[in-house]
């Protein structure tokens, strides 16, 4: 049966220490939460006072769970006040050095039984192990910010973690309401192993000047139905941060997807490191402001399509799903709309898919069925490439093979009026 923990410690109260003091004490466990110093320690007991204050505000818990929260966390700045914890979560910055002598504190400290955690996002937990004299009781238990509101936890075991620490720590994250996943001691789990390499990817593009921060954050929001792009994901985890788990991983592993982009490095000795110094790839109303506020980057936005044409009306090529979407987001936008496809049969299909759809969108309230009509009277169906002769541009939405493309491209090259427009939905 797994063990039942009534007090638990934890060590660092920055953002994230703070966070996991919160999760443990809104789960009726007493908590132990301790930082270097008395400035240290009124910053986290802040964070914690703040972040369930906004709890309250919306409604979340109410005055009186708020007070009985705060009331089960202890705050110390001495790691002697850990005698007592039976798990301890050690949430310190992402150094190797730091950790250790933290944990080689809490060996002399800690009953023999109790079990040490690290939050460590990136680091060898069995590295960390071995400073102490109970290495098969050290466990890593990684959380995510804001760990309040993240549901998962990485539970990563080493090869000498005892099972029963490791039940003993899943069913904690049960009782916190967390998921856990149960990893081997790999640089960056799986989350960090698997993020980390596509945000510094997308900081690359920047510095590449390939796109800018608010087209990357836009497409991985809007085209990938991300909550969060990843330059200001960035910015919310710490440039600081993303910096120290991409070269500790690229250290361990050699991976280049994890090699970190020179501009973090940059950014990170310039101050510029996120939220939290209200400055980053965006910048802040305040630090640790969430508000983004015009910068010297920002797009220019009252200008935003000065001298260009009119397009009146559209051609779209091909009878997938994807043309089909093509369509009707182009006639609910207003514009005419011709579509072509390769015989009646596959015009047919296209036109009952759009009327489909729209029908859906009228019994959702969202278009009304004045708009179903207009949309519908906008659009035409042909399956000749002539009948695109006098559009303003044309999409093609055809099969995704290079060479069925180049010859639709040079077919509609004389057909199209001078001046249209070809695009190409290749991804």
């Amino acid at each position: 049966m797994a063990r039942e923990f009534s007090t638990v410690g934890v060590v660092g109260l920055g953002t994230m220490g703070a966070g996991i003091a919160e999760v443990f004490a809104r789960s009726g466990l007493a908590v132990v939460a301790v930082d270097v110093d008395s400035a240290a320690v009124a910053r986290g007991r802040a964070h914690v006072e703040e972040s369930t204050g906004r709890a309250v505000a919306r409604g979340r818990m109410d005055e009186a769970e708020r007070e009985n929260l705060l009331g089960r966390i202890t705050f110390a700045d001495s790691l002697e006040a850990m005698a007592d914890a039976e798990l301890v979560v050690e949430a310190v910055p992402e150094r190797m050095d730091l950790k250790t002598q933290v944990f080689s504190a809490l060996d002399r400290i800690c009953a023999p039984d109790t079990i040490l955690a690290t939050n460590t996002s990136s680091l060898s937990v069995t590295q960390l192990s071995v400073v102490t004299g109970r290495p098969s009781r050290v466990i890593g238990l990684h959380f995510f910010n804001p760990a309040p509101v993240m549901k998962l936890v990485e539970v990563i075991r080493t090869v000498v973690t005892e099972p029963e620490v490791v039940t003993d720590v899943e069913a904690l994250a049960a009782r916190l309401g967390k998921v856990d996943v149960t990893v081997g001691d790999k640089a960056g789990f799986i989350a960090n192993a698997l993020l980390f390499g596509y945000l510094n990817h997308a900081v690359s593009m920047f510095d590449q000047h390939y796109a800018t921060r608010e087209d990357i954050d836009a497409a991985m929001k809007l085209g990938c139905g991300l909550p969060m792009g990843p330059l200001a994901l960035m910015d919310l985890i710490g440039i600081d941060t993303a910096y120290e788990i991409l070269d500790t991983m690229y250290r361990q592993g050699r991976d280049r997807l994890h090699a970190p982009a020179p501009i973090i490095r940059q950014m990170m000795l310039a101050g510029r490191l996120g939220r939290k110094s209200g400055r980053g790839f965006y910048s802040y109303e305040s630090e640790g402001s969430p508000v983004v506020v015009s910068d010297d980057l920002t797009p220019a936005g009252d200008h935003l399509g000065d001298g260009a044409r009119a397009v009146r009306r559209v051609g779209v090529i091909g009878s997938g799903t994807m043309a089909i979407g093509i369509i009707e987001v182009i006639a609910r936008g207003g514009y005419d709309v011709v579509s072509v496809t390769r015989g009646r049969e596959k015009a047919d299909k296209v036109d009952q898919a759009i009327r489909r759809s729209l029908e859906k969108a009228v019994q959702r309230g969202k278009i009304s069925e004045e708009d179903r009509q207009s949309t519908l009277a906008r659009m035409s169906a042909s399956t000749s490439l002539d009948d695109l002769a006098d559009c303003d541009l044309v999409v093609e939405a055809v099969v995704e093979e290079l060479s069925v493309k180049q010859a639709l491209f040079a077919n509609l090259d004389d057909i199209v009026k001078p001046g249209a427009v070809l695009a190409t939905t290749t991804s």
